[in-house]
């Protein structure tokens, strides 16, 4: 038979039923909805509403311009991305901001969405907001698993932070 310590070892995870783990995924719908909402509306923005945006909306209808945006948007997005997942240890959101900043992700979708529809945005201004959405897909993505770290207890912490990662 298993000595005490031995029995002691074994993570809390592998005893859990399948109605438990379920039960426990459901229990971290406020770091996996923020997860999943931003990377939806991220994925929107940029394989939908930035391969229908040029810098002069007069050649709009030219693959190469849209091809040139498509290639300098997708670069500031990733620089965005890149600073924000760099100073998770130096700014750290609440679970309020978590939910906050996929909403205001979603709002550069329709943001976008209309300047593709409309062209009532155009240049090299646009790329600001594209470093905006990087900022905010990185810091949903940093906060929600510093904060799950922070707030899951330790028996559960490695289930919560691989469930998380599905949700991304």
């Amino acid at each position: 038979p298993p000595t005490r310590l031995l029995q002691e070892s074994v993570p809390a995870t592998e005893a859990m039923s399948t109605r438990e783990r379920f039960r426990r995924t459901l229990l971290l719908w406020p770091y996996l909805f923020p997860l999943f909402l931003v990377y939806w509306s991220e994925y929107a923005i940029q394989a939908g509403t930035w391969t229908a945006i040029a810098f002069d909306p007069s050649k709009v209808h030219l693959r190469a311009d849209r091809d040139e945006a498509y290639r300098y948007l997708n670069f500031l997005y990733q620089w965005g991305v890149f600073v924000s997942r760099s100073s998770g240890l130096l700014l750290s959101a609440n679970r309020f901001f978590l939910c906050l900043m996929p909403v205001l992700q979603c709002g550069m979708l329709c943001l976008f969405y209309l300047d593709a529809m409309l062209q009532f945005w155009s240049g090299w201004t646009l790329l600001a907001p594209a470093f905006a959405t990087g900022l905010l897909g990185g810091a949903v993505y940093v906060n929600a698993f510093t904060l799950i770290d922070r707030e899951v207890e330790p028996a559960y912490r490695e289930f919560a932070l691989t469930t998380a990662s599905v949700a991304d």
